[in-house]
């Protein structure tokens, strides 16, 4: 689920404040401040810098204040391979499938051919159901549900153009119609932008929810 990736940046400037801490602080405050909690394409979720390996210079440049350095570190980082086994929280349940949330990490989704045959969804209840020798198992909100990585995607960021540059008010009107006629534009205040989408499967023994298997 975590890897250490090893990593430089040629830019790290430590503003004129903080110049007064140890070195070492200073630069970890900086890249700390950079990376952590974003998503870099293609390599995973930042969690937390892990080690400093080595940095240099300190320039300073005119009309700037900030000393810049160029640093290799380390970084905890959250990218889980297909396959590995997860544990995560039902917080969304549609007749598309369902988001789960890793509590770090909530764009985890499982969609509605990858849960267990056969399910159904109960259009009053707004929950899926597994029938089971006859029986009806809920996956009811807030579930904990174990699931297999399938997928792990890092969608390219929306264009201004297609997010639409409208004001709040503008772009609330713009969702509801949107809504209205389908789903709302990727970007806009119903339909946030992920930068990194996990894809689960449940539909096998032992998977789905952990009550079922208890």
């Amino acid at each position: 689920m975590f890897i250490l990736s090893v990593l430089s940046d040629s830019h790290v400037r430590i503003l004129p404040e903080n110049l007064a801490k140890p070195r070492e602080e200073a630069i970890s405050d900086a890249i700390e401040d950079i990376y952590v909690d974003k998503v870099f394409p293609n390599l995973g979720l930042m969690i937390s810098l892990y080690e400093l390996v080595h940095f240099e210079g300190g320039t300073i440049y005119q009309l700037d204040g900030a000393a810049t350095f160029t640093v290799t570190f380390k970084m905890v980082v959250f990218r889980p391979f297909v396959g590995e086994i997860l544990t995560g929280k039902l917080i969304k349940s549609d007749s598309k499938g369902l988001q789960l949330s890793l509590g770090f990490f909530n764009d985890v989704y499982v969609p509605e051919h990858a849960l267990q045959d056969p399910s159904t969804f109960d259009e009053i209840e707004k929950l899926w159901v597994w029938k089971i020798d006859d029986n009806e198992a809920f996956m009811d909100m807030g579930e904990e549900v174990r699931f297999r990585v399938a997928g792990l995607t890092f969608p390219p960021e929306p264009m201004a153009s297609q997010v639409g540059a409208l004001g709040d008010s503008e772009n609330e009107s713009a969702n509801k119609n949107a809504n209205a006629c389908g789903e709302a534009k990727l970007g806009s205040i119903s339909r946030p932008f992920a930068p990194m989408l996990l894809q689960g499967d449940i539909n096998s023994d032992g998977l789905g929810c952990l009550s079922w298997w208890q």
